[in-house]
């Protein structure tokens, strides 16, 4: 059995803090690639809060030659199965996943998203611009829910359980424009977008352009915004999307 350890949160006046010094935050990390223990040089005082859920202790992998794509499939599926019996509203706070990005896995954070800009910091390890945009812009928090609206629990078999969340991992345009719409909230939509994307791809390879990848998620949002999204089948927004897709290759193919 694996060692279960307790999860914290990062403390409301730290992450404060952070947001008002994004800039110097950037840089530290840069310089810092191994602990997070810069964080005491911005904030003196306590900086995680302990709390009374448990979960799997968990070690997420890195690249020996820095090209985090190695370890991207592996440490997502790492995140889901530690995390995923923690309730929602934890999953969905930012100051959860402060304690995940500085603590648990600090050294993979940073390979994942290396520091190329002063905002990269503040949009991609802190929710400056909103819950969701957080949560699916974040630098593990978006790993996490890749598994979670692709997973297949259906069935053990890794090579299936898992399929869909490899196809949208390999390109991240499959997944990113619709995460950020509100109907990726439902697990069923996104796994009947996914499935008629990947369907397409393995139909039609290198006539799938990632612009019809954005197309898709505008069209899948106007679809749902015009129908109760409850009431929307996986079938049925696989069918919508499959023949969308195929009509529009077909069109420029003509």
């Amino acid at each position: 059995m694996s060692n279960m350890i307790n999860i914290s949160f990062m403390c409301e006046d730290a992450i404060d803090t952070l947001k008002s010094n994004t800039k110097k935050a950037n840089n530290y990390i840069k310089n810092w690639k191994e602990s997070s223990d810069w964080l005491s040089e911005i904030y003196s005082g306590q900086l995680f809060e302990e709390k009374k859920y448990k979960i799997p202790d968990f070690e997420l992998a890195t690249s020996e030659n820095g090209n985090y794509d190695e370890v991207d499939f592996e440490n997502s599926i790492i995140l889901y199965n530690a995390l995923k019996e923690l309730p929602l509203y934890i999953l969905t706070d930012e100051r959860f996943w402060a304690w995940i990005n500085f603590k648990k896995g600090y050294k993979a954070a940073i390979q994942a998203m290396p520091v190329k800009s002063d905002s990269t910091f503040a949009d991609h390890w802190l929710f400056t611009q909103g819950n969701r945009r957080g949560i699916f812009f974040g630098v593990l928090s978006r790993c996490f829910f890749r598994v979670a609206l692709t997973i297949n629990e259906n069935t053990e078999d890794d090579e299936t359980k898992y399929e869909l969340t490899k196809f949208i991992i390999e390109n991240p345009e499959r997944f990113r424009n619709l995460s950020w719409r509100s109907s990726s909230s439902e697990k069923h939509i996104v796994h009947g977008v996914i499935r008629a994307e990947k369907d397409i791809y393995d139909k039609y390879g290198d006539k799938v352009k990632n612009s019809l990848y954005s197309e898709i998620a505008k069209y899948v949002s106007l679809y749902c915004s015009v129908r109760l999204v409850d009431v929307i089948t996986e079938e049925d927004i696989y069918s919508v999307v499959y023949d969308y897709m195929e009509s529009q290759i077909n069109k420029k193919e003509d």
